[in-house]
């Protein structure tokens, strides 16, 4: 009888640990191909745990986050009362191109080998509408962060969310206003910006169990298409196994959904909206072409959870890059805010006080000129009830100014901590004392962080006995106080560069004149019909190498040596020099005369015809629209005729020395010709068709420089 139990390959192999990225998370690469079968996986009655809630978007609100802590993960089929808002559900990958830039690059996961690579979002629009049975590999883009672009303006999060997130309540507010930049360069970043993702996904895509970077939980929402998702709970036995899993580096050889404990299968449709707490490992299969929008976020219910996922990150190894950002800075500031919520003490910087609390915060004159400091002037036409409304609008202002600078807590209200919220801030003062110096990573805002620790302490210990009961109000206990309606944040950084000195200005670059050939190969446009542009790339050489989509920096941006087109032709935008006009039609009969030529000499285009030259010029048989023009033939004839009265008053000493080089020299720069015989047309042979396509003719050298330089610069 055949074994119940799950098999497993027991192929060995050598392997890297692999990590994954998916819903705004990511890991580093990893090598080889999952070897169990997914099919089965998707199809088997095994994973019929029952862990995930099914609610009503009206029920989710902070109380209840407050009383359950979010734990489990939910589902909303309906998006009615959640506060979010979303595009259409006909908004396509070609409106995302739209909105966040053609050109922005974006990273993408190869499904098989789960490798990323980069692609601007212009090339990926065009894989994600290519037909699936035409769709080579598959590729997954699912870390595109979208805040700061236009498409930010079209997407809006849960509503409890916005109350919860660490990075809206918690860090400082004046530098998330000061980030510009819309992709997500640590340099240029003022704040952890994993709120809003896009994820695209083509049908068949898979991406095996991970865990959300820091611990963070995920908001998910999907707008087109469906996912199906395996959900393993974090508790202490399968954290330990995804973790010696991690370890192992044969992902590829193991379902983890086999061994781990209370493993769950979950089908999420169109319109569906759905919560992942922190901790939870989670697989994610695409059955169709589907668009998702989603974030991650922290939160003060489930901090234990939280340290506890960073800390097997810096286990397993995690590369910064694929990190919550600022993490341990952001611990620093949800103490800060809280100890200043309920104690009204700041441990802030007078810069950070003044920008995020408005402590010490006055109107500038100089910023808003209609302001009161101006002084009062009673204009003529202006009556005295226009003054009295002038009077109140100052009185308003002022009581901003002082609404600004009033600290949160109300004196002799008993404010109580959640359960949740107690113990995890416990743990954060924990882990943040126990950190060594070096790691400790006190942010720029914080005054005095040891006695930050202290006060703290003292107001946990306050708090020790909190009734829970009564700190399920429904109100967030960490929020920013109002800011008067005058109020402009301060200008961003100026963007970073390398420094220059004062006084210096910037060496110009030498600029070299480009040569006829240059000029040329920057002309010529593929034929699309020879055997080498059929052709697939090999991914061998050292150009594919190179190539973004094979994983490589994209430097070189030149096209595969078996690509290389044969016989590169005009561009449809080429005219003659003479005339004006362009080449003939292509349902016209081809006549000589009236055909754009090139020159392989002088690379003058233009109509044979329009030249007013006399004598003939010779055609290129190699390559299309090229030959060497008339005055270029009669320039070298002339040379030619020069040079041999001069060899006739050197014969003898020509005679004596056949193997001078200067005549070497000149021999083979007159012997440049085009067409010129069988050994000059064949010159081009060789390197020159391994390239570009044949050279124009003439000397095998100069062929092959030609062939070289005709090298078509096409984008891999």
């Amino acid at each position: 009888m055949e074994d119940a139990r799950p098999r497993y390959s027991k192929r060995l192999r050598s392997g890297t640990r692999r990590r994954y990225q998916d819903d705004g998370i990511s890991d580093d690469e990893i090598e080889g191909k999952r070897t169990f079968d997914l099919e089965e996986k998707l199809q088997s009655s095994r994973f019929t745990s029952d862990r995930v809630k099914r609610m009503e978007g009206k029920d989710f609100s902070l109380e209840y986050i407050q009383r359950e802590g979010l734990r489990d993960p939910i589902i909303f089929e309906k998006p009615d009362g959640l506060g979010i808002k979303m595009p259409d559900p006909d908004f396509s990958v070609n409106d995302v191109k739209v909105y966040v830039g053609s050109r922005r690059v974006v990273d993408v996961m190869d499904v098989t080998t789960q490798k990323g690579i980069e692609m601007s979002m212009a090339q990926w629009r065009r894989y994600y509408e290519t037909p699936p049975s035409q769709r080579e590999k598959l590729y997954n883009v699912i870390s595109l962060e979208f805040s700061h672009t236009k498409l930010e303006n079209l997407v809006k999060r849960p509503a409890s969310v916005d109350i919860i997130d660490w990075v809206d309540n918690m860090w400082p507010r004046h530098l998330k206003e000061r980030q510009r930049d819309s992709t997500n360069a640590i340099i240029d970043m003022q704040y952890p910006k994993v709120q809003k993702y896009c994820l695209m996904s083509v049908q068949g895509c898979y991406t095996d169990f991970h865990i959300d970077f820091g611990g963070t939980s995920v908001w998910y929402h999907i707008l087109r298409g469906g996912k199906v998702f395996w959900l393993i709970p974090p508790t202490p036995q399968n954290l330990e196994l995804y973790e010696n899993w991690v370890l192992s580096g044969k992902q590829g050889d193991i379902f983890l959904g086999d061994k781990a404990t209370d493993c769950q299968r979950i089908e999420l449709k169109q319109g569906y909206t759905f919560l992942i707490p922190s901790g939870w490992i989670h697989a994610v299969y695409t059955p169709c072409d589907t668009l998702v929008f989603g974030g991650n976020f922290l939160h003060s219910f489930n901090i234990p959870m939280q340290l506890h996922i960073y800390n097997i990150e810096d286990r397993t190894r995690v590369p910064a890059k694929f990190r919550y950002p600022f993490y341990y800075e952001m611990c620093w500031y949800v103490l800060e805010r809280y100890l200043y919520s309920l104690t009204n003490t700041s441990h802030l910087t007078p810069e950070f006080q003044k920008y995020s609390l408005g402590i010490g915060l006055k109107r500038d004159p100089t910023t808003c000129p209609d302001s009161s400091l101006n002084g009062h002037i009673k204009e003529e036409g202006r009556d005295d009830e226009e003054d009295d409304d002038d009077d109140d609008k100052e009185e308003e202002e002022e009581e901003e100014e002082e609404a600004a600078a009033t600290p949160p807590a109300k004196p002799g209200v008993k404010v109580h901590l959640t359960p949740f919220e107690l113990e995890g801030l416990w743990n954060l003062l924990g882990k943040l004392e126990s950190l060594p110096s070096h790691k400790k990573c006190v942010p720029a805002g914080i005054h005095n962080a040891p006695a930050l620790l202290h006060d703290i302490r003292t107001l946990l210990q306050e708090h020790a006995n909190d009734i829970p009961k009564l700190s399920y109000t429904g109100i967030p206990i960490v929020k920013w106080p109002k800011r008067p309606s005058w109020y402009q944040p301060p200008p961003p950084p100026s963007p970073v560069g390398r420094p220059r000195v004062s006084g210096t200005a910037p060496l110009p670059r030498p600029v070299k004149p480009p040569s006829s050939m240059s000029v040329l190969r920057r002309r010529r446009v593929r034929c699309k019909r020879c055997e080498a542009c059929l052709r697939t790339e090999c991914g061998d050489c050292n150009f594919c190498r190179d190539m973004k989509k094979f994983g490589g920096p994209g430097k070189l941006k030149q096209t595969c040596v078996l690509r290389q087109c044969l016989a590169p032709g005009l561009p449809l935008s080429a005219a003659c020099e003479v005339c004006g006009e362009g080449n003939q039609e292509p349902g016209e009969t081809p006549v000589f005369s009236l055909t754009l030529m090139e020159c392989s000499n002088c690379a003058q285009i233009a109509h044979p015809s329009c030249l007013k030259v006399s004598g003939e010029g010779v055609v290129n048989k190699d390559l299309p629209s090229c030959w060497e023009c008339p005055k270029c033939v009669l320039g070298k004839d002339s040379e030619s005729e020069s040079s041999g009265s001069d060899d006739d008053s050197v014969a003898s000493a020509s005679s004596l020395s056949p193997a001078d080089p200067a005549s070497e020299k000149r021999s083979h720069r007159e012997g440049v010709g085009v067409g010129e015989g069988d050994e000059g047309g064949g010159g081009g042979g060789g390197g020159g068709e391994q390239e570009a396509g044949r050279g124009p003719g003439g000397a095998a050298q100069e062929a092959d420089k030609i062939g070289e330089e005709q090298n078509v610069a096409f984008e891999a």
